[in-house]
């Protein structure tokens, strides 16, 4: 959900130039700190959770998708993924990945197929846990889902992030920050009390976006599905 460019150093200079050096350094939450510093100090703090939620709406591929995952820095994963082309939801454990996705998802998926054959692939598999190693190529790109840091890569760029109202989130305090651009602006909110957790991210353009961040360091429910429920991949035709 990154925009096209944010704002370089001249950003920076320029609001040095035009307001003063305090200017930059507004008063309130987080005085000592630059708008861009206390937005990387923000995604320093998701990083040393030992889990956290992440939920909201994205786009991918030109398409939006509406998730809520719950992540660990171990890897594992559970949640929910929803779009254009269906839905599913993922279980990421040690060993193994399981996916549960509707008709519409595998419809998609199987599009190339002759009808009878998708048919009966989609009466197979739908509703059901499809269970994979998580070494396999296939789960690994699912996987990519739970991979905490990856998510996490589209708020390292913080250049020209200028400090705004406190307001509250879920209850918090946050602290806004707003980068702008030509696609449209960028809006961080940032927990003031307490660690400085990223709390909330939007992007206003051509794909709007926003994702929330909570139940920091709270256990992932990643427990193994079993019964008759569960299909193993390795195991079908």
């Amino acid at each position: 959900m990154r925009t096209a460019r944010r704002f370089t150093a001249t950003a920076a200079l320029a609001c040095a130039a035009a307001l003063g050096l305090t200017g930059c350094f507004a008063s309130g939450p987080f005085e000592d700190l630059t708008g861009s510093e206390v937005a990387d100090k923000s995604v320093d703090a998701l990083r040393g959770a030992a889990s956290l939620t992440v939920s909201g709406k994205v786009w991918d591929a030109g398409k939006p998708m509406d998730l809520n995952m719950a992540v660990s820095k171990s890897g594992e994963c559970r949640g929910t993924i929803a779009g254009p082309e269906g839905s599913f939801e993922l279980i990421r454990n040690a060993s193994s990945v399981f996916i549960k996705a509707d008709e519409p998802f595998y419809r998609s998926q199987m599009k190339d197929l002759p009808k009878a054959e998708a048919d009966e692939a989609v009466k197979q598999l739908a509703g059901h846990w499809l269970k994979s190693k998580a070494s396999d190529a296939d789960a690994k790109e699912l996987a990519s889902l739970c991979d905490l840091d990856e998510l996490l890569k589209e708020f390292d760029d913080s250049k020209g992030a200028q400090k705004g109202k406190v307001t509250s989130v879920g209850g918090q305090k946050a602290l806004t920050l707003t980068t702008k651009a030509d696609e449209g602006t960028e809006t961080l909110l940032v927990a003031t009390e307490g660690t400085p957790y990223l709390l909330k991210a939007s992007v206003t353009g051509k794909e709007p976006a926003e994702v929330s961040f909570s139940g920091f360091d709270k256990p992932v429910q990643a427990e193994a599905p079993a019964g008759e429920d569960v299909i193993d991949a390795d195991k079908l035709g």
